[in-house]
């Protein structure tokens, strides 16, 4: 593993851990009979750079701007790909949009898409 990969790693770990903390203990202030049954926000599609693709372990560093829906701000991570999302064609510096959610404890892309609508709102 590269120094930059390391140290990516290293500050996708710590905001992790930290959201974590955070979502806990703001999830522990909710009183829920059935926490399954809480409607979350659904994922919606994000801009995002590719900044590294790891096609050993699936996974994908990408610089991406805020994901609401996670309450996580800008910033670069590991992200895992779902099974049936292709990585093999992704490159360092492809401008795409993706859609994540939480899966257990890791953060899953579950949707991908090419970076192409300019026109966006």
């Amino acid at each position: 593993m590269s120094t930059f990969s390391q140290v990516i790693t290293a500050v996708a770990v710590t905001f992790f851990v930290n959201g974590a903390v955070l979502a806990h203990q703001e999830h522990s202030h909710h009183q829920h009979g059935h926490a399954h049954s809480e409607k979350h926000a659904e994922a919606e599609f994000v801009r995002a750079e590719v900044v590294e693709v790891d096609l050993e372990h699936k996974e994908v560093v990408l610089k991406h701007e805020a994901i609401e829906h996670l309450n996580m701000p800008a910033m670069t991570m590991a992200f895992s790909a779902a099974d049936d999302v292709e990585i093999s064609a992704l490159s360092a510096g492809d401008e795409i949009k993706v859609k994540v959610e939480r899966q257990d404890r890791d953060f899953v892309i579950i949707e991908m898409k090419a970076e192409i609508d300019h026109h966006a709102h």
